[in-house]
């Protein structure tokens, strides 16, 4: 039986959810089997997850799963999924089968009431025709996969394709047509002839809004959403490809149809598109190449003299939609991950990004990363359908946290700038050949960003224009050499900067139809590559003096009709006649389109007023302002998923506290408490591998107080280098030692180094530090692992490698440091934010206002400040313990750990360890006999 949502989420359970039915009868409830298909004998933990999990999806319910690390959690996930799958599927048919044949039997029998006989006649003959539409879906989805497995169907088709392809060329040619006949009409009524890369610049005209309306409802009721799904999406697409290998492994791996979705610059096989390396300038390019621009285009020297760029191409070699299919076609064949799917690609010449999209429908496992899923404009353009399939979002620790970060917006005044002079410059160029409904939208857009350029860099006077004593506030003098920072309400931030009266749906709606931003880049690209915004300490260039220099430009182009094709730069004499003259503080660089950058902003203050605050940051320079839009609440983004999907499931290896997914995301999105299953299991480990110690004292009784306000006391420091020293003594193998932020670690070393800690340490251990560059991360990683395996048998004095790592940095997650690379975990302090964040003090009111307090009365914004704490401190511990013959020691360095509040805080399996010590001795003693007893294991 299915558990009741709220009336706005109320939806009968549809026996056919993911296949298009509509059916309202309800199926059996299935149970969970006694055995799961399983690569090797499983834990007892890991079949009670497999059940649970399985009585879960069966009931529509919202899970929340907690399995720590090394206990086997992506396999208990794959095999309990799609067990219940696969007997879904099974199970679903067989209804089907039932209930229709029971109508083939059944008899007529009007009885005393023929007019409710007839009723319900006509009820059961319509809920059959669903069964039996069903049936077909089911029977046509069955064929074309057994038609996949013969490979029958690409043959039969090769022809039609050839026409597939022949059609797009047409369509393109007759694009390329229509552009001509709109230069030449434009050149008879006596306007400049542009050249056809010139052409394509210019916008289509827009349609009503009504229009554009009635095509977005005609498109919402398409729903072809193929068979029933399971999205399983993490947070690295290393972490996807691992989850794939996984699914490989399984009885799974040669029947499930399986398809990885990632992002261009990692499953892009045209060479001159990747080696961009960008990701922004990867994406601009792919856009580009789908539009097929022709043509030659030119570039400006120093001198002012042009230059003709090599021949573009008709578009991506790689993207035709014979190869897509085919692409499609063998990648449901085989189950593959995203470096397979990348020399697939290769070797068939097609494009994996578009093909993976193509073989959606047809897939029954998705894998993709967080943000393709939970970012509703993402999920809809790659045609991601959540209507009753099935979501499970893996390592989901910091879910709430990557919610708000995805759909928290940041823009600079570099970037509005950008924009603005971007857009200033095309409507000079093009305004006459603009329709007016484009030129108003193009104007209310310039108006907009004006208003925000004013608010960072104005001043006093532009605040007195301004009239808003809120805004005058957030603006500092520029004298001052401390950045300041404003909150704002939506409604507040709008009112400020006199654009409530903008319609603001109605333009991001024009900046999407359009594809302004698009445009706009290639404008960009086609006259100089990129924008180049000039600023000062104190008043940044105009847009007016960047416009008229700009048009100075082109008007010294003088393009000729038959050579149109050919944009010259203006002579170095004219440029120098509308220069600005200011003394430039810095010069930035914006690339690609800002203007999408401002359209997420503008999208996110679609939102409502209470979820979210707009963050202005005023500072000396132009450079050094912004504004920011902060969500506060990221279940009004996990609305439609938990709405639409038939059930969710979010898993992790440490979830406490389980409350604050209960309540701030599944209950706050409107789901019914009573949907919410939780489910968490211990260890693998046996207790007797683990010792975690909570420390209030080091060797000379100094008491370890990691608090701010004592953390840069040198006695402190002192105690804490002679921690160390001991504990590389006798502890083998890899130390791992975690400070709460990079200038911590920086300063703990410094004083280590003069204090001479560090010559001590590395006579025992050889000392790295985490690095602060991503690509010098697995140099490190490589050094320290292979350090630690040369000293596991040699006689020099050194017994390993010692790790100072940064909490919440590049180590503190996704990193194993199993066996000998991690025999100590050492947390110093506990890592709490700043409370004198601006945005943490908001969350934390917000917070207070709309989530009840806990149960011992202590507010929602304070247990949230704690929790960020203990989440951060669980992740780091985690990282030692990886599979049941591991064995290593915790050791947490700040007399507050030995708080009953903090050792509840931590992992169940081990706060029900944690051995509080008041002296260092007690400690050593312990550390000392576990590794003795453990040398003695390994060596009988």
């Amino acid at each position: 039986t299915t558990v009741a949502a709220k009336a706005k989420f109320s939806r009968t359970q549809d026996l056919s959810a993911g296949f298009g039915g509509k059916l309202k009868s309800t199926m059996n409830e299935l149970l969970p089997p006694e055995d799961f298909p399983f690569p090797f004998p499983p834990y007892d933990i890991q079949k009670d997850f497999m059940k649970n999990l399985f009585s879960t999806l069966e009931k529509e319910q919202l899970g929340i799963f907690e399995s720590p690390t090394g206990t086997g959690k992506s396999l208990s996930l794959i095999c309990g999924a799609l067990t219940w799958l696969r007997d879904h599927n099974e199970h679903y048919k067989a209804e089907l089968m039932r209930k229709v044949k029971e109508n083939e039997n059944a008899k007529d029998d009007d009885g005393p009431d023929w007019f409710s006989a007839a009723t319900k006649r006509l009820e059961e003959k319509e809920e059959i025709r669903k069964c039996q539409l069903a049936l077909q879906e089911l029977e046509k989805q069955e064929k074309k996969v057994q038609a996949l497995k013969e490979r029958r169907h690409v043959i039969k088709r090769s022809n039609v394709q050839k026409v597939d392809d022949e059609f797009e060329e047409l369509f393109r040619d007759l694009h390329e047509v229509q552009e001509n006949v709109r230069r030449e009409l434009s050149s008879i009524s006596g306007g400049e002839m542009l050249s056809p890369e010139e052409a394509s610049l210019l916008l289509d005209d827009y349609c009503s809004d009504d229009e554009a309306q009635k095509s977005s409802k005609e498109n919402e009721e398409e729903d072809d959403s193929g068979c029933l799904k399971i999205y399983y999406c993490s947070r690295t697409h290393s972490q996807l490809s691992q989850f794939v290998h996984e699914v490989q492994k399984t009885a799974f791996g040669e029947d499930v149809r399986v398809v990885s979705l990632a992002s261009r610059q990692n499953l892009c096989v045209n060479e001159a598109v990747n080696k961009l390396g960008n990701m922004s300038l990867i994406n601009d390019k792919c856009l580009d190449l789908q539009r097929g621009k022709k043509g030659q285009a030119t570039k400006c020297e120093g001198d002012g003299t042009t230059s003709k760029k090599k021949k573009r191409s008709s578009g991506c070699p790689y993207f035709r939609q014979t190869g897509l299919e085919i692409f499609a076609d063998q990648l449901l064949l085989e189950v593959q991950d995203i470096e397979q799917m990348v020399i697939l690609g290769r070797k068939s010449k097609s494009c994996p990004y578009y093909g993976a999209r193509h073989a959606i429908k047809d897939a029954q496992l998705v894998v993709l990363p967080y943000n393709t899923l939970l970012h509703k404009g993402t999920r809809e353009a790659t045609g991601i359908k959540l209507k009753g399939n099935i979501v499970i979002v893996d390592e989901a620790h910091n879910l709430l946290e990557t919610i708000s970060n995805i759909h928290s917006v940041f823009v600079s005044h570099g970037q509005l700038q950008g924009a603005h002079a971007q857009l200033s410059q095309y409507m000079q160029r093009y305004g006459k050949r603009l329709s007016a409904r484009n030129l108003l939208y193009i104007k209310q857009i310039l108006f907009f960003m004006s208003a925000l350029i004013k608010l960072l860099v104005g001043g006093s006077e532009v605040c007195n224009s301004l009239g808003s004593s809120s805004v005058r506030n957030a603006i500092v003098s520029v004298s001052s050499k401390t950045p300041t920072m404003q909150m704002f309400t939506v409604s507040k931030f709008l009112c400020d900067t006199l654009t409530d009266n903008l319609n603001i749906f109605k333009l991001v709606q024009y900046i999407e139809k359009s594809k302004i931003a698009h445009k706009l880049h290639s404008f960009s690209q086609h006259f100089e590559g990129s924008v180049k915004v000039h600023q000062d300490q104190k008043n940044s260039v105009s847009s007016s003096a960047t416009t008229s220099a700009f048009l100075a430009k082109m008007a010294a182009q003088k393009p000729l009709h038959n050579k149109a094709k050919e944009n010259a730069r203006p002579a170095a004499s004219t440029a120098k006649k509308v220069e600005v003259e200011v003394e430039a503080e810095e010069e930035e660089i914006v690339m690609g389109s800002p203007l999408m950058q401002i359209t997420e902003l503008l999208r996110a203050l679609l939102h409502s007023t209470e979820d979210g605050r707009v963050v202005v940051t005023v500072g000396p320079t132009p450079r050094r302002s912004s504004i920011k839009y902060l969500l506060l609440n990221p279940a009004s983004h996990f609305h439609d998923v938990v709405a639409q999907c038939r059930s969710v499931i979010v898993a992790g290896g440490t979830m406490r506290p389980i409350s604050e997914f209960r309540d701030q995301l599944f209950v706050s999105a409107g789901a019914d408490p009573s949907r919410v299953h939780e489910f968490s299991c211990g260890h693998v480990v046996p207790a007797e591998q683990i010792i975690p110690i909570a420390l209030t004292q080091g060797p000379t009784n100094v008491t370890l107080d990691f608090t701010y306000q004592h953390r840069g006391d040198t006695r402190v420091l002192d105690e804490l280098g002679r921690v160390l020293v001991n504990i590389c003594t006798i502890v083998p193998g890899g130390v791992v030692c975690f400070l709460p932020s990079y200038d911590y670690e920086q300063k703990v070393f410094s004083h280590f180094t003069t204090s001479g800690v560090i010559t001590r340490l590395s006579s025992k251990k050889k000392v790295f530090r985490e690095p602060k560059k991503s690509n010098q991360l697995e140099s490190v990683l490589n050094d320290f692992s292979k350090t630690v395996r040369l000293t596991a048998s040699n006689t020099n004095g050194l017994t390993g490698s010692l790790l100072f790592s940064v909490v919440g940095g590049k180590m503190s997650e996704g990193i194993n440091f199993s066996d000998g690379l991690g025999r100590c975990v050492v947390m110093v302090g506990l890592p709490y934010p700043n409370t004198q964040s601006p945005e943490l003090k908001e969350k934390m009111l917000f917070l207070n206002k709309h989530v009840s307090s806990g149960p011992d009365g202590k507010s929602a914004g304070s247990i949230f400040y704690e929790n960020l704490c203990f989440k951060a401190v669980n992740q780091s511990i985690g990282r030692a313990i990886r599979h049941r013959n591991d064995y290593a020691s915790i050791l947490l360095l700040d007399h507050r750990y030995c708080r009953p509040s903090s050792i509840q805080a931590l992992p169940e399996w081990i706060s029900k360890h944690v051995q509080p010590c008041t002296k260092f001795g007690q400690a050593f003693s312990l550390l000392r006999k576990f590794f003795a007893d453990k040398k003695i294991l390994s060596t009988t």
